[in-house]
């Protein structure tokens, strides 16, 4: 459903990861405005979700699609470059660290449900 949800290839899950992390975003805003007295329904509120999440959305679709057609690309600059890649993460570990973070939501804001 998250796959469906943000129109992305389902590679490594990340359409499910980002759902997860959009309805534990969601919930807290809604939450917080709660407790605040607002409408959860007011665009005010829903835009403030939409600010937290969209930045992280954009990157991870786009880094995504990025992946599925490295690995569905058999045009030789492309294996070269996709090799190359495989063995920089394989061989300089805070990169590997650093993309790991990204791809698993840890890098940047984490709504409150995930921090556990």
């Amino acid at each position: 459903m998250g796959d469906a949800a943000h129109r992305c290839h389902p590679v490594a899950g990340q359409g499910l990861n980002l759902g997860i992390r959009d309805a534990a975003a969601l919930a807290q805003v809604l939450s917080e405005a709660y407790l605040r007295g607002e409408d959860v329904g007011d665009l005010r509120v829903l835009k403030r979700y939409e600010r937290w999440r969209k930045k992280e959305n954009l990157a991870i679709l786009g880094f995504t699609d990025f992946l599925d057609r490295m690995f569905s690309n058999n045009w030789w600059p492309v294996v070269k470059l996709r090799r190359l890649g495989l063995w920089l993460l394989r061989t300089v570990p805070p990169l590997k660290v650093l993309a790991l973070k990204f791809m698993t939501g840890f890098w940047g804001r984490r709504p409150a449900l995930g921090k556990g």
